[in-house]
């Protein structure tokens, strides 16, 4: 179960932005989470990558704020909020600790089973905090209406960059 926590940065990430994330994109993005995770572990290990953790948390805080920033932005300015793309870009964001991560597990001898891990890690975080932030609007009624569910993502992406520093 250890594993799970290499994916907790997808989860935060996906609880903040599930209310706007429409049905039929939840799996892709949930995927996308998974795929870029593994992917940047196997060219970290490849390369022999080192970047420092504060340049890591420096980077992905600066996107988190700078896509919630700009979630408020759009929600205050216009009442029916009709692009919410910029939330694709999070797994791309959030792959420099995989890349600098290191080694899941010492004993296991396959690099790609060890990338394996961590991109189902991501993958399933990143799907449950999808899946559990659409119910949001359910239990907030005013997050029905587009424009409220933005502002709210958007505040929940500012406040998930702090929970990233704590957790790292």
């Amino acid at each position: 179960m250890g594993f799970l926590l290499l994916g907790v940065d997808s989860l935060i990430a996906c609880l903040a932005i599930g209310a706007i994330v429409d049905r039929r994109s939840r799996v892709p993005l949930a995927a996308l989470f998974g795929v870029c995770d593994g992917v940047a572990f196997l060219i970290g290990s490849a390369f022999h990558w080192q970047i420092s953790d504060p340049v890591v948390t420096t980077v992905q805080t600066a996107v988190l704020v700078g896509l919630g920033l700009y979630l408020i932005v759009v929600s205050v300015g216009i009442r029916r909020v009709a692009r919410t793309s910029g939330v694709w870009i999070l797994p791309f964001a959030l792959v420099l600790d995989n890349i600098t991560y290191g080694l899941v597990d010492q004993s296991t001898s396959s690099v790609f089973g060890q990338a394996a891990q961590q991109a189902a890690s991501s993958a399933s975080l990143a799907l449950v905090g999808l899946l559990v932030g659409a119910l949001l609007p359910r239990f907030v009624p005013a997050m029905q209406r587009r424009a409220v569910a933005s502002g709210f993502a958007g505040g929940a992406l500012i406040l998930a960059a702090g929970l990233e520093l704590v957790v790292g």
